[in-house]
C-alpha cells in the first residue's frame, strides 16, 4: 500500500494466528465465482487435506519437463480470490508451464494445498493447487467465505467489524439498486446502526473505514463478524523496552522486547519511486481502519477498509492489512509497509499508543511515548 495521503482530503473466537476451517460448498462458490453460469459439480471434501497431486502430462509437455516437484502443505484458507484484473493457472507450479486457463478479478476458487514450485520472482516460490491446475500466490487473497449472526443490539458506541465472506456489496441503502462499493476479506469497519430491509434481511450501516465524520453506506450483516474488545486488547501494555525493527533488505518486520524477538513477520515495503524512508521514528498514531486513497499519481487507488494502520510517519507511512496482494517479501507498495490483515492486527495491539475500543484514532502524546520504530 502506500502513504496514506486522505488526511488532506475536506461471535467467533479470535486467535493469533486466526485458522478456522471450513468446507467448500457448492452454493459458497458459486456465489462468487465467474463460472456461476456454467454447470458442473464441485466434490465434497476437507479442503485443507493435501491430495497426491494430479497426473501431470510432463512427458507430452515440454514447457513442463523442468518443473519441480511439490510438496504440499495445507493452504492458508480454503478458498482464494484473484486480486488482480487476470491471473493465469498452469499445468505445473513453474511460469513455464502451459496455460490451462485464466481467471479474473475477484473469481473465488477453491484452494487445495499450497505447494513450493518455480518462483516467477525469487522471493515467493508459493502455488496454490487447484482443481484446475496451479496458480501462483502472489495475487490470490487467502479467503474464507464465513456467514455471520447478527447481532441485535448495536452498542451507542458501535463496534468493530471484519468483512468474512470474499467479497460483499455495500449500499447508500439496504433499497438501493446500485452497488456504493465493494468490501472484500479482512477489511474492518466500525457497525454503527442494524436495520432491515423490506424484505426482512439485516443490514449494518457503516462509518470508519470508508467515511470517517459521517454515517456511510450499508452492508449485509451476515457478511461481517463483530470484533470483540478482548481481541483489539493490548499486548505487553506498559512496557518500557520495546522497540519494532523493519528490515527493508530482508523485508522483515521485528516486535523486540529488550533483546527478545517476541514476533515477526514478513512484509511488503515501498517500491521504486515510493521507497519507505530509512531511520528512526516513532509510532505517531494508530487507527483501527483506514480509507486509503491517491488520485494524483499514474495509477490512482481507493481502498476503503484497510485494517489496522499503524503511523510512523506525519507524512502518512504506515504499517497495515493488505487485501490487494498476497505477496510478502519484496518491495512493492507507494511507501507504506504491507502485512497480512493478522499480522497487522498482532502489531496493531502491541504498539503504543493503543487505541481504545470504542476510538478510531488515539495519537502518541507526548511524541516520545510512541513505540521506537528502527527502519534499516
Amino acid at each position: 500500500m502506500s502513504v496514506d495521503k486522505s488526511l488532506d482530503r475536506p461471535g467467533n473466537v479470535w486467535e493469533e494466528p486466526r485458522r478456522l476451517e471450513r468446507a467448500v460448498t457448492r452454493r459458497s462458490f458459486l456465489k462468487y465465482s465467474a463460472l456461476a453460469a456454467v454447470p458442473f459439480f464441485i466434490p465434497r471434501r476437507d479442503p485443507f487435506s493435501v491430495l497426491p497431486a494430479p497426473e501431470s502430462a510432463r512427458a507430452d509437455n515440454p514447457s513442463a519437463e523442468n518443473a519441480p516437484v511439490a510438496d504440499a502443505d495445507p493452504p492458508p484458507k480454503p478458498l482464494g480470490r484473484i486480486a488482480t484484473w487476470s491471473m493465469p493457472v498452469r499445468e505445473e507450479p513453474t511460469a513455464r508451464s502451459a496455460v490451462v486457463v485464466h481467471k479474473r478479478r475477484d473469481d473465488v476458487i477453491p484452494l487445495e494445498a499450497a505447494v513450493e514450485g518455480d518462483p516467477p520472482w525469487p522471493t515467493n516460490p508459493t502455488w496454490y493447487r487447484t482443481e484446475e491446475g496451479y496458480i501462483h500466490s502472489g495475487y490470490v487473497q487467502p479467503v474464507q467465505d464465513d456467514l455471520q449472526p447478527v447481532v441485535e443490539r448495536v452498542p451507542e458506541t458501535g463496534f468493530w467489524a471484519q468483512v468474512t465472506v470474499p467479497w460483499t456489496e455495500a449500499r447508500w441503502t439496504p433499497q438501493s439498486v446500485g452497488r456504493a462499493f465493494k468490501f472484500y476479506y479482512g477489511t474492518v469497519y466500525r457497525v454503527i446502526e442494524l436495520v432491515y430491509d423490506d424484505d426482512g434481511r439485516a443490514w449494518y450501516r457503516l462509518k470508519e473505514g470508508v467515511t470517517p465524520w459521517r454515517p456511510g453506506p450499508y452492508v449485509l450483516a451476515e457478511t461481517l463478524q463483530r470484533i470483540p474488545p478482548e481481541a483489539l486488547a493490548p499486548i505487553s501494555p506498559g512496557r518500557p523496552d520495546k522497540r519494532l525493527v523493519l528490515d527493508l533488505q530482508e523485508q522483515t518486520l521485528r516486535c523486540m522486547e529488550g533483546d527478545q524477538t517476541i514476533f515477526s513477520a514478513r512484509c511488503a515495503t515501498g517500491g521504486a519511486g515510493s521507497r519507505t524512508p530509512r531511520g528512526e521514528f516513532r509510532v505517531t498514531y494508530n487507527r483501527h481502519t483506514r480509507r486509503m486513497r491517491m488520485e494524483d499519481i499514474p495509477n490512482p487507488y481507493d481502498l476503503p477498509g484497510v485494517p489496522f494502520a499503524v503511523y510512523f510517519t506525519w507524512r502518512g507511512h504506515a504499517i497495515h492489512g493488505t487485501y490487494w496482494h498476497n505477496d510478502y517479501g519484496r518491495p512493492q507498495s507507494n511507501g507504506c509497509v504491507n502485512l497480512t490483515p493478522d499480522d497487522a492486527r498482532y502489531l496493531f495491539r502491541w504498539v503504543e499508543p493503543n487505541v481504545p475500543y470504542e476510538e478510531y484514532t488515539t495519537f502518541a502524546r507526548p511524541a516520545e511515548a510512541g513505540t521506537p520504530v528502527s527502519v534499516v
